[in-house]
């Protein structure tokens, strides 16, 4: 009996071995390694089309299983650099970065990449990441402005516009550049009286309440992004302005969900310009996820251009 015994339990052991062995076998084919994502955007809270980027890479992490550390760079490269040593430090697999100083940040740049991080630089072609999704954001602001330029021409009033800039980032101040030459080509007759930065909602409130104190007769406002448009937008609102009245037009650019929302309502917010900022920054995460779990960069997606599509009211009616 005991000899059946031993001989019982020797069995269960060898079956529990291979049991062990087999379950182990399954995680390592069926499972995926658990990535550790970075996402430093400016105002990645407060923008409106960086939250809804946040949100949408906060979801496509949650569904993979994968953790997610944010951070907000507005204030330029000394942000920048803090968010990337703690990206680094967290062990992140991925970061996507709001690539805005290289210069500042390029040590740290090629560490991650060296400790194969998988980097990917937004609206900046970056030589040190390995994906880039950038734009000509000075023909951008051509577009912007080509777009103020037709409703001015089109419609009858003061042409006089002001523009909702942020001289805080060179990029968007190139957009601005974009932005008076596409007025000026399209609208010579029109004049820019003044502009104010705003490239947030909360910035875009006094910005509208000084464009109405200086420019009583003001016919539109052209910004570098939806945001601080669509807070000039609620400051014309709360004066009492409107396009059946006053025959106002804003111009906004990133087709945030707020942008459309407001162009549905049909009123002064007349047109934004859809860069598909949202879907291309999803695609670069995907691109990033599978280049962390297989090793291996898609050369042939190493840097993308946003495209360039303006929508007006009867666009999204």
């Amino acid at each position: 009996m005991k000899k059946f015994f031993a001989l019982l339990l020797s069995v269960v052991m060898v079956l529990g071995l291979l049991a062990g062995c087999g379950s182990k076998d399954t995680n390592k084919d069926n499972g995926e390694k658990k990535l550790t994502v970075g996402l430093a955007l400016t105002g990645i809270n407060s923008n409106a089309v960086f939250i809804d980027m946040r949100k949408d890479i906060e979801k496509r992490c949650n569904d993979a299983g994968y953790k997610l550390i944010t951070a907000d760079i507005e204030g330029g490269a000394s942000k920048i650099v803090t968010a990337l040593e703690n990206f680094i430090n967290a062990g992140c697999d991925i970061i996507i970065l709001q690539n805005s100083a290289e210069e500042a940040c390029a040590d740290l740049l090629k560490q991650a990449v060296d400790k194969g991080i998988i980097v990917a630089s937004y609206d900046y072609k970056s030589d040190i990441a390995q994906y880039s999704c950038i734009c000509s954001n000075y023909e951008v602001g051509k577009v912007i402005g080509q777009e103020m330029g037709k409703f001015v021409n089109e419609h009858e009033g003061s042409g006089k516009v002001a523009i909702c800039s942020y001289s805080a980032l060179d990029f968007l101040v190139e957009r601005e550049r974009g932005m008076r030459d596409g007025f000026a080509e399209i609208c010579p007759t029109g004049e820019i009286v003044m502009a104010q930065d705003a490239g947030f909602a909360n910035e875009g409130v006094p910005a509208g309440e000084n464009f109405l104190q200086a420019i009583p007769d003001i016919q539109g406002v052209m910004g570098i992004n939806d945001g601080g448009v669509l807070g000039v937008y609620e400051a014309f609102k709360a004066a009492g302005k409107s396009f059946a009245k006053d025959g106002i037009a804003l111009v906004g650019c990133d087709a945030s969900a707020d942008g459309l929302a407001a162009l549905k309502e049909g009123d002064m917010f007349y047109c934004t310009i859809d860069l598909d900022l949202v879907n291309q920054v999803s695609q670069m995460y995907e691109r990033c996820v599978k280049a962390a779990l297989t090793g291996e960069i898609d050369e042939s997606m190493a840097c993308v251009t946003y495209p360039v599509n303006p929508l007006h009211q009867a666009d999204v009616q």
